[in-house]
C-alpha cells in the first residue's frame, strides 16, 4: 500500500513538472513572438511582424481549452481557468485584426492590435500572479 502511494505521488509530481515545463516553453515562445512583432514595427519589417504573429498564435493555442488550462495554473488559481481561456480568445481576435490591418498597410491600427495582444496577456498575468 505504501508503495502504491509513493508511485501515485511520483506520477502526480511528474505531471506537474511536465505542465511547468510546457508552460515555460510556451511563454518563451509567446514572448519571442511578441518581441518579433515589436521589432517588425520598429524596423518597418512586415514579414517579421507576420512571423511574430504566427509564433503568438501557435503558442496561444495551448489555452484554447478552458478545462486543460487548469493544469498550468497554481492550485489556488485553477478555478479561474476561464481567464486564461478568455485571454486566449482576445489574443486570437487581436492577432487576426493585426494581420488584416498590416495587409492593408494600416500600421497604426496594426500597432493598436498589438497593444490589445499585450493587454490580454497582462490581464491573465495579473490574475495568475496576483498583481
Amino acid at each position: 500500500m505504501k508503495m502504491v502511494k509513493i508511485l501515485a505521488l511520483s506520477a502526480l509530481l511528474s505531471v506537474g513538472a511536465m505542465a511547468d515545463e510546457t508552460l515555460a516553453l510556451n511563454m518563451s515562445q509567446m514572448e519571442n513572438g511578441l518581441s518579433n512583432v515589436q521589432k517588425g514595427f520598429l524596423y518597418n519589417a512586415p514579414a517579421l511582424i507576420k512571423g511574430g504573429v504566427s509564433e503568438i498564435q501557435k503558442a496561444n493555442a495551448l489555452f484554447h481549452n478552458v478545462d486543460a488550462n487548469k493544469k498550468y495554473l497554481p492550485k489556488d488559481k485553477q478555478h479561474m481557468s476561464n481567464i486564461a481561456f478568455n485571454a486566449a480568445k482576445r489574443i486570437d481576435s487581436a492577432s487576426a485584426d493585426l494581420l488584416k490591418a498590416l495587409n492593408k498597410k494600416e500600421y497604426s491600427k496594426a500597432s493598436q492590435s498589438y497593444s490589445e495582444i499585450v493587454n490580454a496577456c497582462t490581464a491573465c498575468h495579473a490574475v495568475v500572479r496576483g498583481w
